[in-house]
């Protein structure tokens, strides 16, 4: 994975052209891969485990965790 996928971006005339000028009349376009969603679905799971992880040791620790 290459660094300037990770921060791709889409020119506004894209956006423009397809419908993207605040009317609701363009419908939606499939723009998320499988490896997206993938990386989405672990960074969820990473992320919900992590606060998990600090609430517990808040809980059990009390105010020296802080």
């Amino acid at each position: 994975m290459a660094l300037k996928d990770l921060f791709r971006t889409k020119p506004i005339s894209k956006i423009l052209q397809q419908g993207g000028d605040g009317e609701h009349s363009g419908g939606l376009h499939k723009v998320l891969t499988v490896k997206d969603l993938t990386f989405f679905g672990v960074a969820a799971i990473i992320g919900g485990g992590t606060f998990s992880a600090i609430g517990n040791a808040c809980f059990s620790g009390g105010p020296g965790v802080n």
